[in-house]
């Protein structure tokens, strides 16, 4: 009988035999990913230690090894196996901290205390989708949206290791999108904003008075220009070119927030193709000044530092604007402002509406920094109530009287 053939990354039998010195020597033969017999040889104090370093030499010429997690492995074992494999792309820049630190907050707050221990092999379609829409019930949206992802990229994890065939998690029933918020500024809205801002606290005996520069300039600066709020807060000298008519300034980095790196200043917008210079209306051009004057001197220097010089973080911009929401929540309401819906994000959406209006979606998209103009459309822009009165010509002229 011939034989049986040594298929691709398969060790034939292992001969292990003793030498004169009493060492011990293992020998076999495999055949590698290309197809080509390869003689393995591997020597060791015993028996046992010659077989394990001849096997471990044959797992380095195969892609055929041992798989991380199993069909018997549990959703959190699953998850355990493939975070660190996430942890690496967020030491070498591919992902950012921030996401990482997302997806371990999303298994250890959500997967885990609901379906940790669920094998692999019983996570069907169905058992899936009802984890998902018991969470949409329980949580909301939003936690159900990110509990979907981070599982489905658990279960695609698993099927390249070999542990399921397919992700059940793509076929579930498909969430429904946040609501669009519509809320932005009126003009007369920002004018009245900025007078409550700069009388902020402004009687004695309140305490200490809150930056409230900080947020006058930030307003007029992310109007003008669409800044996020971390790019906004992460401009430095060096971003800002006076000289022109108008004057400009580049879009160039955004401050960033996470428990690896604290707070820092990234090189680069929220998307690197999102870099871009804006030319300074009349409104962010004195706010620029106005930053320029109380900022350090050189290149590097920050027009939003701290009393260190260090960037000022997101979140406490955002929670400076929130004391200010508290303090003047009866005259924003009396104002018509959507007290529920503001904060730094109504600057951009307010901005991408208006340019939009007066030029059309495509600047307001260029504006903004997006490569797509139904990004612009969907998430920015707030269609106006009353359609352009010239259908009513159009039909007149087709349809008559």
């Amino acid at each position: 009988m011939a034989r049986p053939k040594i298929v691709a990354g398969e060790v034939g039998q292992v001969q292990v035999t003793q030498l004169a010195n009493g060492k011990w020597r293992a020998r076999a033969r495999m055949r590698d990913d290309s197809g080509e017999l390869v003689q393995l040889r591997a020597e060791a104090a015993t028996e046992d230690a010659a077989r394990e370093e001849l096997l471990s030499r044959a797992k380095t010429l195969t892609t055929h090894t041992k798989a991380i997690v199993t069909a018997a492995s549990t959703i959190q074992e699953a998850a355990e196996a493939w975070l660190p494999t996430v942890k690496v792309r967020a030491e070498n820049g591919t992902l950012s901290w921030s996401t990482y630190e997302n997806y371990e907050t999303t298994v250890r707050l959500t997967l885990v205390p609901v379906c940790g221990g669920v094998a692999l092999d019983a996570l069907t379609v169905g058992r899936c989708d009802r984890i998902i829409q018991n969470l949409l019930a329980d949580r909301g949206v939003s936690a159900a949206r990110k509990a979907r992802s981070v599982l489905s990229l658990i279960c695609g994890f698993a099927v390249r290791d070999d542990a399921i065939p397919t992700n059940p998690v793509r076929d579930v029933t498909r969430l429904p999108t946040p609501e669009k918020k519509t809320a932005m500024l009126t003009p007369q809205q920002i004018e009245a904003i900025r007078d409550l801002m700069t009388r902020w606290r402004k009687t004695k005996g309140m305490g200490p008075r809150p930056n409230w520069r900080a947020l006058v300039d930030g307003m007029d600066i992310m109007l003008g220009t669409s800044a996020r709020v971390g790019e906004c807060i992460g401009l430095r000298r060096c971003d800002v070119d006076m000289t022109t008519a108008p004057p400009t300034i580049l879009i160039d980095g955004t401050v960033i927030q996470n428990k690896a790196q604290g707070v820092q200043r990234k090189n680069a917008p929220k998307r690197t193709r999102q870099r871009r210079r804006v030319a300074l209306p009349a409104l962010a051009a004195d706010a620029v000044r106005r930053r320029l004057a109380l900022a350090d001197k050189g290149p590097e220097a920050l027009l939003f530092p701290t009393k260190t010089g260090k960037p000022m973080s997101v979140s406490n911009y955002e929670r400076l604007l929130r004391s200010f929401i508290d303090d003047n929540h009866e005259e924003l309401v009396r104002l018509g402002v959507e007290v529920d819906e503001y904060s730094t994000h109504i600057y951009r959406r307010t901005t991408a509406t208006l340019v939009e209006r007066a030029a059309g979606l495509t600047i307001a998209s260029r504006l903004l920094g997006h490569a797509n103009e139904m990004v612009t459309r969907n998430s920015y822009v707030i269609t106006a109530e009353q359609v352009d009165v010239v259908t009513a010509d159009i039909l007149d002229t087709i349809l008559g009287t």
